[in-house]
Order: structure tokens, then sequence, then C-alpha cells
């Protein structure tokens, strides 16, 4: 996948975690966002990771590391994705964006994405749910796209992921395994463990 880019959102503010930056949180010792890395890197040459604290860490991963732009600051997970879109190339049509407390998402998730939206192309977006749950923020768009976000973040409407799709050509691909969605956002899911 050539033409498509990853950006993952490391920029929140981990209010459930007492504060702390969650994709830094260990997990199986190893911080949230290695698991990430280690299943999604051979997806695309082009990885962007949107933080807003804690840069220079994040940078010893090798990939560029991108703030919310002064325009957008603190503005939640759109600006991430927007700011994050001006580091990819132009060559980069599709953008595949996942949080940073999904640990077990896979390679096949973002295939899967990926196939379904280039296959229609009048889509503007799609995203991942599975048996239980939507996941917006697990979602693929075109480029093109962006100038939607942009609007919706400069307008005084909502600002959720949910804001730039339901209301334009998007699609849903429903998954049968639950496992790449679990979720790490409450510091009890870190104390308990888990395994791969």
């Amino acid at each position: 996948m050539a033409n498509l880019g990853l950006i993952i959102l490391a920029g929140g503010l981990g209010t459930r975690l007492g504060g702390a930056n969650k994709a830094l949180v260990q997990l199986n010792g190893q911080p949230l966002i290695t698991h990430i890395l280690q299943q999604l890197s051979h997806c695309s040459e082009h990885i962007v990771i949107s933080a807003n604290r804690d840069i220079a860490q994040f940078q010893q991963y090798g990939y560029p590391v991108c703030p919310d732009l002064p325009d957008y600051s603190q503005m939640g997970p759109l600006a991430g994705i927007v700011s994050a879109a001006q580091l990819m190339p132009q060559h980069i049509q599709y953008l595949q964006v996942v949080p940073c407390d999904l640990p077990w998402i896979s390679s096949n998730v973002i295939l899967r994405l990926h196939q379904e939206l280039y296959k229609q192309p009048d889509l503007n977006i799609v995203c991942a749910a599975d048996t239980v749950h939507l996941h917006p923020i697990v979602c693929q768009m075109r480029r093109r796209h962006l100038k939607i976000l942009e609007q919706q973040l400069n307008s005084s409407g909502k600002h959720s992921v949910r804001s730039v799709i339901h209301p334009y050509p998007h699609s849903v691909v429903t998954f049968s395994d639950n496992k790449p969605f679990t979720n790490y956002n409450h510091s009890a899911m870190f104390t308990t463990g888990a395994a791969e």
C-alpha cells in the first residue's frame, strides 16, 4: 500500500489514567505505542505520530512526531489528524488513523479498510466496527476528506470523529474478532496484564 500513510494518535490528555501519557504506559513490558508499531509498521513507509508532549521520547522510534497546529491546539483527534497529515508526502492519497490505546490492532484491519475504500471511489471514509461497537477512530480516509475535517474544526459544531463520518459518503467494515479493538484506557487494564 505505497500510497497509504499511517497516523498514530498519541496526543490525548490521559485523563482516565490520571494524566499519564497513555501511549507510553507499559503493557507486558512495552509501551502501548511499541505494540502498535510492531503490529503495523510494515503497512506503510510513511508513519506520523501525533503527540503534544514527551516529543523526544516519541522521536526515538524514528518516525516524524507532530504536535497539534497552533490553530487547533488541544481540539481532540481531528486536530491530531489534520496536523499530522501535513507531514505526509503528496503522493499519499489514503490516510489510516489508529489511536495509541489499541495494542492488538492488526494489519488485517488496515488491509480490509483499504480494500473497502479502494473499491468504492465515491466513499470519503471507512471505519471499523466489531460485533459490539463502532470504532470511528479506527478509520481510513481519502486525503481529500481532510478539507471536511478542517471545516469541522473551524466550525462551532462538534469536533468528534463521528461528526466527519456519518454526514458524508462512508462505509463501515465489521470484524468478527473483537480483540484488535480492545481499548486500554483504564489503569486496571494495565495492572491485570494481557496475553498476546
